[in-house]
């Protein structure tokens, strides 16, 4: 996209840029009538055409190469007259931002030298850009056939919309591809969904955000079983749950806080996750910023809430509680123990559970 090549960040500088413009037109248009009334007349277009400055460059630099070419220029003031103009006019104009023809001129200047003709450039463009990051959360590495599983989104920064692609990986067919706008996100800078699939194959999901790929995770679709396993007796694993809670050891070293300073040296994903795998649970005490559902989760997680939490010591992160009848609300205290499970690079927070 052509804005993308574009850096606004120091209206000083560029408004400077644009005065000494300015002047050099009033320098050679006093000595050159011919100057004069073309400089005029190409004013008067700018305010007549009731196209911004981004929307006139856009339309302007046709390869989007960042360079006002000679051609370009001539194609815009047979716009502007009905015809074509000789070559003359087209280096005379040039000739307004110490520019020639063969080489064009540079966007930035071109961008001041409308500024210089009056043409309006508003606040916004002048904020720095944030680069957007985003991560995608599986929690199942393999899933059977026919099963819905959960999804998760999460971005640095608020989004207007994301794109969510899976891909089979040995025939690189698209198997599903979906746009949601903001409106229908959980939050601006997070979501949740579920996908069933119902072919057994090796498949890759891919974020995408304005068509950059933000993140991507592989997971694997297993063929259903022709027999149904043994049910595991629920209640001797919960006894064996009960059993593990009692001789929980929290609040260890620098406790939670201190966890969440040392996984953020992490550079690579894989480290955060192995630093998560040896890390003990931790007592959190925070605040409940938000609330979302988590529609499916893993095991007894499923159809539970996910917590989106600040603690004490300023420090993001979200827990996924059990499904329970007298749900937490937003503006509650969370104080609880809770096991490390995963660390969301976009948000910078971690994933926990509760014990």
């Amino acid at each position: 996209m052509f804005m993308a090549t574009l850096e606004f960040r120091d209206k000083e500088n560029f408004m400077q840029r644009a005065a000494a413009i300015n002047r050099r037109v009033e320098g050679i248009t006093r000595s050159n009538t011919m100057a004069g009334l073309l400089n005029n007349n190409f004013k008067k277009w700018l305010a007549n055409s009731a196209m911004s400055p981004i929307q006139l460059t856009e339309e302007l630099d046709t390869d989007k190469d960042g360079i006002i070419s000679g051609d370009e220029f001539a194609t815009l003031l047979g716009k502007m007259t009905g015809e074509r103009p000789p070559e003359w006019v087209v280096e005379l104009v040039f000739s307004f931002v110490n520019a020639n023809v063969n080489d064009g001129i540079p966007v930035r200047d071109w961008m001041a030298f409308l500024a210089a003709s009056g043409m309006e450039f508003p606040d916004e463009l002048f904020e720095e850009k944030i680069e957007v990051s985003g991560n995608i959360a599986i929690l199942e590495d393999s899933i059977l056939a026919g099963d819905a599983f959960s999804v998760t989104v999460s971005f640095n920064t608020d989004v207007v919309a994301y794109e969510f692609v899976v891909v089979e990986q040995t025939t690189s067919n698209i198997l599903d591809s979906m746009l949601t706008p903001v409106v229908a996100m959980d939050q601006p800078d997070f979501d949740e969904f579920t996908l069933e699939i119902d072919e057994p194959g090796t498949y890759m999901a891919e974020l995408k955000h304005l068509g950059v790929r933000l993140d991507a995770q592989s997971f694997t679709v297993l063929p259903k079983p022709s027999t149904e396993e043994p049910v595991a007796d629920e209640t001797v694993e919960e006894a064996h749950e009960e059993e593990t809670e009692l001789h929980v050891e929290v609040d260890v070293e620098d406790g939670f806080q201190g966890f969440v300073t040392s996984v953020e040296t992490a550079k690579l994903r894989s480290d955060a996750q192995a630093m998560i795998a040896e890390a003990p649970p931790y007592a959190v005490h925070s605040h409940i910023n938000a609330v979302s559902r988590t529609l499916l989760g893993e095991g007894q997680y499923r159809n539970g809430i996910t917590l989106h939490c600040t603690d004490d010591g300023g420090a993001k992160f979200r827990v996924m509680l059990r499904p329970r009848e007298i749900e937490p609300q937003v503006g509650e205290r969370f104080e609880q123990n809770v096991v490390l499970h995963d660390w969301d690079i976009a948000l910078k927070q971690l994933v926990c559970r509760e014990l």
